[in-house]
């Protein structure tokens, strides 16, 4: 007995090319397509009753249904991945948009390359762009200083051995007559910081600040203790990856449900629940393409292109959201190409070109 992959395989030149026609249609409209129209735009030479018969073969097989009686037919989810995997075809970017795309991101640098990619891509993919940069995993601390704000706060600064410089604010409540640390105060947290994380991971030093936090042995002072235990915050927050979100106004375009659209968008706020749907395309190279139920219950009625950021991901992950009916022909080459211009100018700072 056949498996059902087999008898996808199998589709006859014509039932591939109605379903090619009427996805390219639904793609292009977001509308249900009639016979009469596939049957024109496949260019078959046969009649609407022959592509009725057609239709109704492909329906069998699950890759398009009929939202109602009397309309037309659109393609499942099924449908629109035999269609992505077998059928797509791909636009080459123009020599404009490739040019945009190239000189805005390397011109840039390092630091704006992965804000201004997902700016450009926006734009000229229309849909929104997520943006996940990946922390190296071997990423070690060089040096820390501690900046006095004011009474109540101080800025943490952690260089990296890459040369990475991150800020993080440190806001504690003094306790009643607990005296504030002054300039010079600080300045010898700093040092002590620095000797103690020197060399060692983000987590490898959070794990030994606390450490010290918790010890009974360590004759720690209350203003110390809260300042490697805020430390010790600080270099978690520094170690999440960098999410940069563009474009979420095309989401509100599609209004066939705009309950989960408001669901997606508050998630879309919160980092550390959009670099989640990305990291699926951490380890695979080159593109990810996710449809509808293929992805997590927030993106259910999305289509999503994602490709990881040079090898096996280690810099980080860039794609677009979009609806269902994405126009997966002219996204995925512009995601790609995106892709491709990011990895290689945060690649030469990785290796010092």
């Amino acid at each position: 007995m056949r498996t059902e992959d087999e008898r996808l395989e199998r589709l006859s030149e014509r039932e591939r090319s109605v379903l090619q026609a009427l996805v390219d249609a639904h793609i292009a409209t977001n509308e249900p397509v009639g016979s009469k129209a596939i049957a024109e735009i496949a260019e078959l030479g046969v009649s609407p009753q022959t592509v009725r018969n057609v239709l109704a073969a492909l329906h069998e097989r699950g890759l398009i249904d009929q939202p109602h009686t009397s309309a037309g037919r659109v393609p499942t989810d099924r449908g629109l991945r035999y269609y992505v995997d077998s059928l797509l075809r791909l636009q080459t970017p123009s020599d404009a948009q490739q040019a945009e795309i190239e000189a805005r991101i390397a011109n840039a640098g390092v630091d704006g390359a992965l804000r201004e990619a997902s700016r450009v891509l926006t734009r000229i993919a229309r849909h929104t762009t997520i943006v996940v940069q990946a922390r190296p995993a071997g990423e070690r601390v060089r040096h820390v200083e501690l900046l006095r704000l004011r009474d109540d706060a101080a800025l943490l600064i952690v260089v990296s051995e890459e040369g990475r410089v991150q800020n993080r604010l440190l806001q504690w409540h003094p306790e009643q007559g607990e005296r504030a640390p002054d300039e010079h105060s600080l300045e010898r947290y700093g040092q002590r910081l620095s000797g103690l994380l020197a060399g060692k991971s983000f987590a490898e030093g959070r794990s030994a600040l606390l450490a010290l936090v918790q010890s009974r042995q360590a004759e720690l002072d209350l203003l110390e203790k809260k300042l490697l235990a805020l430390s010790a915050e600080g270099l978690r927050t520094s170690a999440e990856p960098r999410v940069l979100v563009e474009g979420t106004g095309h989401l509100l375009q599609d209004k066939t449900d705009l309950e989960r659209t408001r669901e997606l968008l508050h998630l879309l706020e919160e980092d550390e629940r959009t670099s989640e749907l990305m990291e699926r395309a951490d380890a695979a190279p080159g593109i990810r393409i996710f449809i509808g139920d293929e992805n997590p219950a927030a993106l259910a009625q999305r289509g999503v292109v994602v490709a990881a950021l040079g090898a096996s991901g280690a810099l980080g992950t860039l794609g677009v959201i979009g609806p269902r009916h994405l126009d997966y022909g002219r996204v995925v080459p512009l995601v790609d190409l995106t892709a491709q211009v990011v990895a290689k100018v945060l690649g030469r700072s990785s290796t010092g070109g």
